[in-house]
């Protein structure tokens, strides 16, 4: 996983680098020195994203981002003294398992499928899914920090017995991913892919993957870690003024930062 997105970088660059790159240079009679000039923009786009990823964390640091957690802590709080009996209901006689939640939850897809969106919005000239495809991989960048940075100073077990239980990174990962589509598209997408999310996040307290209480912090946790990467977006605003044609008349909109 760390080698996965240790390598979104290169594959961004490669995949989302602009038209720009692609313009055939004038006839000349003088040496050709394509090769640099082409690698430019691909290094514009990298080191674009990694300063957007480096603020990503530094914003983080917010009060939203406190409260948000803050409600994700006591709700994780709440839940926290039903863990076991939910934990015997799941290994019980009306135990049941939810296919395919593990790998829809999973990082291995996401982030691929972040790094796709962003590709073919680039490609096909469409701004906003292209925005959007960043935004997702921003998001899974930061959540995947914050959540095994949660894990490891918790060291929780499973109920499986296995370590690393808090929080639960499918729940982070998917709600995260549930998030940035709702801000960019609104409900129409958003709410199809929360209720993705939790069925991946209920897939693991019946998998003996997670305790429910590790589920309910996830799933807050990646909500705010995609907050955090939405801030400029939601920061855009529209402005509306009159147009005068010579034919009629009509509107200009104009998007602020």
């Amino acid at each position: 996983m760390k080698r996965i997105l240790a390598s979104c970088l290169v594959a961004v660059a490669m995949a989302a680098r602009p038209a720009s790159a692609q313009v055939t240079s004038p006839i000349t009679t003088e040496t050709p020195t394509a090769a640099p000039d082409a690698a430019t923009p691909e290094r514009g786009v990298a080191k674009g994203f990694a300063r957007d990823v480096l603020h990503d964390y530094k914003d983080f640091f917010s009060g939203e981002t406190a409260l948000w957690l803050g409600i994700g802590g006591d709700a994780a709080l709440a839940v926290h003294g039903a863990d076991e009996s939910i934990f015997e209901w799941t290994t019980g006689s009306d135990a049941f398992t939810l296919p395919g939640g593990g790998v829809y939850g999973s990082q291995l897809l996401h982030v691929p499928v972040a790094i796709a969106w962003w590709a073919i919005g680039s490609a096909v000239g469409r701004p906003r899914d292209a925005e959007a495809g960043r935004d997702l991989l921003r998001a899974q960048i930061s959540v995947f920090s914050w959540t095994y940075a949660v894990k490891f100073a918790t060291q929780r077990t499973r109920p499986n017995g296995d370590p690393h239980s808090f929080p639960s990174g499918h729940a982070s990962t998917t709600f995260a991913t549930a998030m940035v589509l709702q801000e960019h598209y609104g409900w129409k997408a958003g709410l199809p892919a929360f209720i993705a999310a939790s069925y991946a996040s209920i897939s693991r307290v019946t998998d003996q993957q997670h305790w429910a209480s590790d589920v309910v912090f996830g799933a807050v946790l990646g909500m705010a870690s995609a907050r955090t990467v939405t801030i400029n977006f939601r920061g855009t605003r529209a402005s509306i003024a009159p147009l005068a044609v010579p034919s009629g008349g009509g509107v200009i909109v104009v998007a602020m930062r």
